[in-house]
């Protein structure tokens, strides 16, 4: 069953995610951003739900009644297992759906000559993507983790070979993450999502800066 999505548009930036753990992990990022520059408040993260709802959510997008006061829409995926055939899908996604076609993950596109008025982004997990790497979300956690009480190379080194010792799995970055959480005493048997609000990840490591970079292209010539 399809989770269900957000509807209600509340900010004029909009940034357009996979599920509630990347929601949550988002929206623990833009918090040291909004402490440090009031001007990043202005951001709304909402969850479209499952990768089968992510076309219908972008097409509905435009229709909910609050859309008029839209400035950016930025959309946020895992690259999976084929970086640039997910840029492909997004882009195409995008471009069927009247919004303005970025080149590439992280660029901006505008909206002359699109449907709607919007500036338009994305970026793909793990590293948003300026190196075509694939991976998901807890690829990016994995290589922002905050130390546990000092043990973090041990215990991510255990979870590593506990992973690579099982043999093939279907989603062994998944499997790696929460291996190296369970053998911790703070974030045991959480979600990534409940794991950002914990504090198991560093916000201000030098991998998120190409998210930051974006946002903040979002955020230009706002009183022009």
């Amino acid at each position: 069953m399809a989770q269900e999505k957000d509807n209600k548009i509340t900010h004029p930036h909009i940034i357009i995610c996979e599920g509630l753990d990347a929601k949550k992990y988002l929206i623990f990022f833009l918090q040291p951003l909004i402490k440090e520059d009031s001007r990043y408040d202005v951001f709304q993260v909402m969850d479209a739900g499952g990768n089968e709802d992510f076309p219908q959510f972008i097409k509905a997008l435009p229709n909910l009644p609050q859309f008029s006061m839209v400035r950016s829409v930025t959309v946020i995926r895992d690259s999976e297992k084929n970086s640039l055939g997910t840029s492909h899908s997004v882009q195409t996604l995008l471009k069927n759906n009247g919004f303005a076609i970025p080149g590439k993950p992280c660029e901006v596109a505008y909206p002359k000559g699109a449907e709607y008025g919007v500036k338009v982004g994305y970026a793909l997990f793990p590293k948003f993507n300026l190196d075509n790497a694939n991976g998901t979300l807890e690829d990016l956690c994995l290589s922002t983790l905050n130390p546990a009480e000092g043990k973090e190379g041990k215990l991510l080194e255990v979870a590593n070979m506990a992973v690579t010792q099982v043999g093939e799995l279907i989603r062994p970055h998944k499997n790696r993450l929460h291996t190296y959480l369970s053998l911790t005493d703070k974030f045991v048997g959480l979600k990534v999502g409940e794991s950002a609000t914990a504090n198991a990840f560093d916000f201000s490591a030098n991998e998120l800066e190409p998210l930051k970079t974006l946002l903040s292209k979002m955020l230009e010539n706002e009183n022009a």
